[in-house]
């Protein structure tokens, strides 16, 4: 992370993060801004090299093709595994540098020349509450005008703004009379309220949570895959406009300097993060629960049975991620194979109904403060600077709209529009992938971003992970910071964080006999997975499968014929089964 507020000759701390800290002084290290990250210095470029970068989301190859790149090693073809294969695979979204130096209605460059800083208060006043006020303005305005600037193509779904959340950078530049001046530009935003409620798919074709953060997070991670795009381009002018940079001593890359993140949100976070807590309880905001989005409704994690989140789609809350987000960062794990941890500065709450501060303390205050020497460097906790502003859409969505979610990112020409009940793109959405309608959002289309990046930087072993998941349990980092926050969680009796590990190894002390991990992984009828509980005393058999009755379910009757006899046999879902 940059120590933006140490001092020294030539330094300044950004007068956007002072008017911040003030209200942190006891809380944090005299830092606020979003964290650097950083890389190796990339390849220099060979003689001829093109100056536009391949698709970053390449064709599916052909039987003979080989995918190079002048100036970078030669890489193995980036094939799809097995589980991720389908009739749209070569009709995925391609990031190019094309998209990032064009510009679409509104949009003057890259840089965002368009959102210009005109109008800022003076340099003398750009402290405490009257430029904090400022900055929440010109957050919600800016975020507002894009929005309706994209929607303008499609105004029958403009009331998904009612639940509009986005990411906004801010840069310090310099104006044309030399003056130093904040620059505002959203480069990421989502829409959303709710979720699938169906079963897992674990092809990663499918956007499991459609809730506006969430969607403004996975919209910015393709934002930050497009800018190293850049920072690997073989021409220095398009390379210069990164927003990363490297530095000589670390391998990963960082964020420039006087660069901050910031979220604006119309909605407070679903979770903790409506309770309505008075100030004397401070000292439970630890041991608020954990609450995950199962089957429509929004309930605590430890009161979720695993046999519903083993096989059925379910998603923690927005409170519970960006509490989260304050060690990970909000990268994820694929990214921080290339960059440092990514923060959040400051967050803009469009809902008046819940104080900024109550917020504040219940995102910022969950984890307590003892996790500074638990976390692996260069993870940290941080906080983020909530406030309340001003709620830019519409009370609720209209009827048609209500299921719908928009995402764009900066240098895509259109919105894509989800179906949040599906987790894939309506017919009419101005913007679609294939014939398949996958999200340019999904998990399928981040593995393919990371390997396109892989390939560019000449990471040679990151190739070598052929699933999303192999990728993104290589970066153990990241996931020891995960296992910190879950943990901590734990020992605050919050509850259990839950993952989508279907078929894992080892839960509860159980052990895993065949299937799941140990075999092939698919959401079809075909998956198995046998585990077992043993004790001195007692021996617990768990069979999954996906007709109550076929020649796999013979063998186990079979089983139980020369084996021990059990004394028990329950059968969970017959009739679903049967009609399967």
């Amino acid at each position: 992370m940059v120590d933006h507020g140490t001092s020294g000759e030539g330094k300044r701390l950004p007068r956007m993060a002072a008017s911040l800290m003030m209200h942190f002084a006891s809380e944090r290290e005299p830092t606020f801004g979003v964290h650097r990250a950083s890389l190796s210095a990339p390849c220099a470029p060979a003689e001829g090299c093109s100056s536009i970068t391949p698709d970053l989301l390449p064709r599916a190859p052909t039987e003979n093709s080989t995918t190079s790149r002048p100036g970078t090693p030669v890489t193995p073809t980036l094939e799809p595994p097995a589980l991720m294969q389908d009739e749209d695979i070569d009709q995925l979204d391609c990031l190019t540098l094309r998209s990032l130096a064009s510009t679409s209605e509104g949009d003057s460059t890259l840089l965002g020349q368009g959102d210009t800083a005109e109008g800022s208060p003076k340099r003398g006043t750009r402290t405490g509450v009257r430029f904090t006020d400022w900055h929440k303005n010109r957050v919600a305005a800016l975020c507002s005008e894009r929005f309706d600037k994209l929607l303008r193509e499609c105004p029958e779904y403009h009331s998904t703004k009612s639940c509009l959340a986005a990411f906004i950078l801010e840069r310090e530049v310099t104006d044309t009379g030399g003056q130093r001046c904040e620059h505002y530009e959203v480069v990421a935003l989502g829409t959303g309220q709710s979720c699938c409620s169906g079963w897992l798919c674990f092809t990663g074709s499918v956007v499991h949570d459609c809730h506006g953060i969430v969607i403004a997070r996975r919209a910015l991670k393709r934002y930050l895959y497009k800018q190293l795009l850049l920072f690997y381009s073989c021409e220095p002018e398009l390379s210069k406009r990164s927003i990363f940079q490297s530095t000589p001593t670390e391998k990963l890359l960082q964020v420039k300097p006087q660069i901050y993140l910031h979220l604006y949100t119309s909605q407070t976070p679903k979770g903790a993060a409506q309770c309505i807590l008075m100030r004397f309880q401070s000292s439970g905001y630890a041991s608020l629960k954990l609450q995950c989005h199962a089957k429509g409704s929004l309930i605590p994690a430890a009161l979720l049975p695993p046999s519903v989140w083993g096989a059925r789609i379910c998603c923690m809350s927005d409170s519970a991620k960006l509490t989260r987000w304050t060690v990970t960062g909000v990268q994820g794990a694929l990214l921080s194979h290339f960059i440092k941890p990514l923060y959040i500065t400051s967050a803009i709450l469009g809902d008046i109904s819940h104080h900024a501060e109550n917020v504040s303390n219940i995102i910022n205050k969950r984890l307590g403060t003892d996790l500074k020497d638990l976390l692996p460097p260069p993870y940290q906790q941080t906080n983020i600077f909530f406030q309340n502003g001003e709620n830019v859409g519409p009370a609720v969505s209209s009827d048609h709209c209500r299921d719908l979610s928009v995402n764009w990112c900066l240098g895509d020409s259109s919105i894509e529009i989800l179906d949040s009940t599906t987790g894939y793109a309506i017919s009419c959405s101005p913007f679609v992938s294939g014939p398949g309608f996958t999200s340019r959002l999904c998990k399928r289309a981040q593995y393919f971003s990371f390997r396109k990046v892989a390939m560019l930087s000449g990471e040679q072993d990151l190739l070598s992970f052929v699933t999303y998941r192999k990728a993104k349990m290589a970066a153990h980092l990241y996931q020891n910071a995960k296992t910190v926050v879950n943990q901590q969680f734990m020992a605050n009796n919050a509850g259990p964080w839950n993952s989508k590990n279907l078929g894992e190894l080892s839960f509860e002390q159980d052990c895993l006999v065949e299937g799941g991990r140990l075999g092939p992984m698919t959401s079809g009828t075909e998956y198995r997975e046998v585990r077992q509980y043993r004790t001195d005393h007692h021996l617990v058999r768990f069979y999954f499968f996906t007709r109550v009755f076929s020649r796999y379910m013979e063998s186990i009757l079979a089983d139980f014929k020369h084996e021990l006899k059990p004394d028990v046999v329950i059968v969970n879902s017959c009739l679903w089964d049967v009609s399967r």
